[in-house]
């Protein structure tokens, strides 16, 4: 009788212990979960009529988004790695120097990846890397969904063809059974959000930039109350804090129907 009742409480102590190793797990995310989280917390919204609605990372925020608790260059490394589902306890060199490579080149690039959810983020990060795709080589070609599905079909889009050399690199062996990273889902959701990213600095001095209309335009208040100028009304719009050059001048008119250029 004794032995049971030390059994049974040998289990009810497993059990507790069992519940509480799961409950801190779900109450402390993984590094995937708080970098996602952390990124649609830093988002601002456009408010200029030709791209309101639209979500923008701010400039300031893309160090702070990918800093850990500890700020110092192995710290960061050591997040990125961690969101890549790479163990700390042995990463290899290849490991290192592919968040390297993300912290120095393709922050943007990663920050789309795990904005999409990508599954397989830390291969697809090994591709960009290989093909030296970096942050300046965005934004990629938008395709149309039926020009995409014959691009698909014809091996012509640049994320498939990064995708099929290394496949023929290693083998079919190897990758008959490995499921493609881009495919029409994820290469449409990638197109969408890279924008979010892209949000460009502007001046007060100079409205003749033109972009294109994905582009969210980083105003952030706009003056409820409209003045008439000889062309018509006006607007007033403040742009976000990190995207104007002209530090004493953040906040810009704009003419009702008219301003900013937009291609596309």
């Amino acid at each position: 009788m004794e032995s049971d009742n030390t059994h049974a409480i040998a289990m009810m102590s497993r059990d507790v212990s069992e519940s509480a190793s799961e409950d801190s797990s779900e109450s402390e995310p993984d590094a995937f979960e708080s970098l996602y989280e952390r990124l649609q917390y830093s988002m601002s919204t456009s408010v200029f009529e030709r791209t309101q609605g639209s979500r923008f990372l701010p400039r300031d925020a893309f160090e702070k988004v990918l800093s850990s608790t500890a700020a110092g260059p192995s710290d960061r490394r050591n997040f990125v790695l961690e969101v890549m589902g790479v163990e700390l306890s042995r990463p290899s060199e290849d490991d290192r120097a592919l968040a390297d490579y993300i912290l120095d080149s393709a922050r943007k690039v990663f920050l789309v990846a795990v904005d999409i959810e990508l599954e397989q983020l830390h291969a697809a990060m090994k591709l960009f890397k290989i093909s030296q795709y970096k942050d300046e080589d965005l934004p990629v070609e938008e395709y149309s969904r039926t020009r995409l599905k014959v691009a698909l079909r014809q091996n012509h889009h640049p994320f498939q063809r990064m995708e099929t050399v290394q496949r023929k690199l290693r083998g079919q062996d190897e990758e008959k059974n490995r499921r493609r990273i881009w495919s029409l889902p994820t290469i449409a959701r990638f197109q969408d959000s890279q924008w979010i990213f892209l949000a460009p600095t502007m001046s007060t001095l100079d409205l003749n930039s033109n972009f294109d209309h994905r582009c969210p335009i980083p105003f952030i208040t706009k003056d409820s109350r409209q003045s008439s100028g000889s062309y018509g009304i006006v607007y007033k719009y403040t742009i976000h804090h990190a995207h104007f050059k002209n530090t004493f001048h953040q906040v810009i008119q704009i003419m009702a129907h008219a301003g900013l250029g937009f291609a596309g």
